[in-house]
């Protein structure tokens, strides 16, 4: 058996990619500096902060410039960009 047949086939999309293709499918707007992506749908914006490409360090939802919640949980900021 080769190597190529031993183990199962692995995926290159990484979380960001993965999200960001979420995002874009529900409606958001993302712009990108550097390790933050920056969500936009109205007077709504979520700020994620990752670590790597398949860890976050933080997120911040904004609603009409204020803050209203911080998470670190990548399942929390999934939940509200599906909003």
């Amino acid at each position: 058996m080769s190597s190529s047949e031993e183990g199962p086939a692995t995926t290159t999309t990484d979380l960001r990619s993965e999200l960001a293709e979420i995002t874009a499918a529900a409606g958001w707007d993302r712009r990108i500096d550097d390790r933050v992506d920056i969500y936009l749908r109205g007077q709504t914006r979520v700020r994620v902060i990752w670590r790597g490409d398949d860890a976050i360090s933080g997120a911040s939802r904004f609603q009409e410039d204020n803050l209203e919640t911080y998470s670190r949980d990548l399942k929390t900021v999934k939940g509200w960009l599906a909003r």
